[in-house]
């Protein structure tokens, strides 16, 4: 192997790795906004059961 080549294979680990944070970083923002998302909805239906509550009384 010359010196190249070692640069290269090198320097595509080096890619690789990045690529790899990168993908673990968006699938933890994806589950960070389906959380806010799920919690939002919770709310909405904490408030719309107390909003139904209220009208039965």
């Amino acid at each position: 192997m010359n010196i190249d080549e070692e640069e290269f294979e090198k320097t595509m680990a080096q890619i690789v790795e990045q690529m790899g944070c990168l993908l673990m970083d968006i699938i933890l923002m994806s589950f960070k906004k389906i959380n806010n998302e799920n919690q939002l909805l919770k709310e909405f239906w904490e408030a719309r059961s107390q909003a139904h509550k209220e009208e039965d009384f």
